[in-house]
C-alpha cells in the first residue's frame, strides 16, 4: 500500500510531466510552423488548411510523446492543468488541443506585427507619413487620408517608396522564421545589391497583411466628404493584381 503522501507526490509528478510535455509540444509546434514557412515550395505549404494544421500538430505530438498518431490524438483531446490569463491569471483545466492550437494565431499575429511595423517605419522614414502616438507604448499609425493614398493604385507596393518598404518587410518576415541565410544575399560591387529569392506566395503572404492593415485604418476612421461626413469603405475583396496570381513560381527580387 502506498502512503497518502507518496500517492500525492506521484500525482503531482504526473501533472508536472504532463504540463512539461504540453508546453514542450507548444514550443515545438511553433518551431514547426516557422520551419514550414521557411521550407515552403508551393502556396499549399504556406497557406495551410485546418486539417493540415491539425495533422502537423499530431506529427509534433508524436515526436514529443513518443507514441503512435492515434495515441497522440487522444492525448491532445485530454483536459490538463495549463496556465491561463482569463478570467484571471493562474491555472485551469484546458483541452490540450485548444491550448496548443493557439500557437497558430500567435504565429500569424507575430508575422503581421513584423510586416506592418517594418513597412510603416520605412514609409515614415521615406515619405514622412504616419504619426507616433503618445504614452508609454508608442505606436506609429497612418491617418485615413494617408491610408487611402497608399491604397490608390496599390501604391503601397507599386510606387518607389512602397516597393522599398515592402522589400524591407519581406526581409524582416524571412528573418522572423529564420530563412535569411537561405533566401537573402548581397551581390555586386561592395555587396551593395540585395537579392531576395522566394516563392511568389511569400510575397503575397506579406503584402496582403499590409493591405488589410491599411484598409482597416480607412474603415475605422471617418473621412470628410463634401459637407457631410461619411465612412469611406474599401471593398475587402479587392486584391492587388499580380500579387496573388501565379503564386506557385519562385522569384528573385533585385534591388
Amino acid at each position: 500500500m502506498l502512503s497518502p503522501r507518496l500517492r500525492l507526490l506521484l500525482g503531482l509528478s504526473a501533472c508536472l510531466r504532463t504540463l512539461f510535455l504540453a508546453l514542450r509540444e507548444q514550443e515545438d509546434f511553433q518551431q514547426a510552423l516557422k520551419d514550414d514557412a521557411r521550407l515552403a515550395k508551393s502556396p499549399a505549404e504556406l497557406y495551410r488548411l485546418g486539417e493540415h494544421v491539425n495533422q502537423r500538430m499530431i506529427d509534433v505530438a508524436v515526436g514529443v510523446y513518443g507514441c503512435s498518431e492515434k495515441e497522440a490524438a487522444a492525448s491532445l483531446q485530454q483536459k490538463i492543468m495549463l496556465p491561463v490569463r482569463k478570467p484571471m491569471k493562474g491555472f485551469a483545466m484546458v483541452v490540450a488541443y485548444q491550448y496548443i492550437k493557439r500557437t497558430v494565431s500567435h504565429f500569424n499575429s507575430a508575422i503581421t506585427n513584423c510586416t506592418v511595423s517594418t513597412w510603416l517605419k520605412r514609409m515614415n522614414a521615406l515619405k514622412d507619413i504616419g504619426a507616433w502616438s503618445t504614452g508609454n507604448r508608442r505606436t506609429l499609425n497612418l491617418s485615413a487620408p494617408e491610408a487611402l493614398d497608399q491604397l490608390r493604385g496599390d501604391a503601397f507596393i507599386k510606387d518607389a517608396c512602397g516597393r522599398i518598404a515592402m522589400l524591407d518587410s519581406l526581409v524582416a518576415v524571412i528573418s522572423e522564421f529564420g530563412g535569411t541565410d537561405e533566401m537573402v544575399c548581397w551581390t555586386g560591387a561592395n555587396r551593395s545589391s540585395r537579392v531576395i529569392r522566394c516563392i511568389f506566395a511569400l510575397v503575397a503572404w506579406v503584402s496582403f497583411r499590409v493591405r488589410f492593415s491599411t484598409m482597416g485604418t480607412v474603415c475605422r476612421e471617418t473621412v470628410a466628404c463634401g459637407d457631410d461626413k461619411r465612412t469611406n469603405v474599401v471593398q475587402r475583396g479587392d486584391r492587388p493584381e499580380g500579387l496573388l496570381g501565379g503564386v506557385c513560381a519562385a522569384v528573385d527580387i533585385h534591388e
